[in-house]
């Protein structure tokens, strides 16, 4: 795998934090600042079917109040869907994906709120 250098600067309250952490779990301090960049990644379309990728993408681009709109399913539907849209229940993928990115943007998500 590529690996690619970057440098950043951290407060001292971050760092210190950072630090800790990494001597209380006896981890590099590099690998605990890895681990907090990947929880704190936005979600990842990996395992969704290709078909589906540029309905979701979209959701990116859309502020907070709309993506809650499309979580509480009171957002229209796309108009382009097909019968794999249909199969995959693709409204609960994309609010489930909405729920997501509200969570990676800081918003507290309650257990009733994610889809089972």
């Amino acid at each position: 795998m590529k690996t690619h250098k970057v440098t950043i600067e951290l407060s001292d309250t971050d760092y210190n934090l950072l630090k800790e952490m990494a001597d209380a779990s006896k981890w590099p301090l590099q690998e605990v600042i890895m681990q907090c960049i990947q929880a704190g990644m936005p979600p990842t379309l990996s395992k969704v079917p290709e078909a589906f990728h540029q309905d979701l993408i979209a959701l990116n681009s859309m502020n907070d109040r709309d993506l809650m709109k499309v979580a509480d399913g009171r957002w229209p539907e796309p108009a382009n869907q097909t019968e794999l849209h249909r199969k995959a229940d693709f409204a609960s993928l994309r609010r489930t994906y909405a729920l997501s990115l509200l969570k990676w943007r800081g918003h507290p998500i309650i257990a009733e709120d994610v889809l089972l």
